[in-house]
């Protein structure tokens, strides 16, 4: 199956529904990725769908970016919030960072190194999430394809 073949946008309003306390409750990041990928692993028969999955064949997964617009591309480790792939081999289908509303924090990291990820280990397919959370209430707030 090929992500083509999946409504990604449909699947992330219907998860917010089912896991609508997680949201609520604004829980981490961590759990909130932890229950999309057991949603996503039911559309993927056939691949693995992996959270912070730090790993490229027996390698820790490196990257070049910057974490800011104003900062100097350096190699760094990572460790994916999502990836849908082929354990211990080059196919990538998708790398899937996550935020909620509730952090703060500045998405060019996570851009960058979604990029990275389809430039440097040829992902086919990114994709940035922002769900909204806590006081702001419950659903989908940025989808960013890469």
């Amino acid at each position: 199956m090929v992500i083509e073949e999946i409504n990604i946008e449909e699947l992330l309003r219907e998860f917010v529904v089912e896991q609508q306390d997680l949201f609520l409750n604004d829980v981490s990041e961590q759990a909130i990725s932890h229950h999309l990928a057991t949603k996503l692993a039911s559309c993927f028969s056939g691949w693995h769908v992996d959270c912070e999955y730090n790993r490229n064949g027996n390698d820790v997964k490196k990257l070049m970016y910057a974490l800011s617009d104003h900062g100097r591309v350096t190699s760094r480790n990572v460790v994916p919030d999502i990836i849908i792939h082929k354990r211990m081999t080059p196919v990538n289908l998708l790398a899937i960072e996550v935020k909620k509303s509730t952090n703060i924090e500045n998405s060019f990291k996570d851009l960058a190194k979604l990029e990275a990820f389809k430039v440097q280990l040829l992902y086919q397919h990114t994709l940035f999430v922002r769900f909204l959370a806590g006081a702001h209430g419950t659903g989908v707030a940025d989808v960013v394809w890469r």
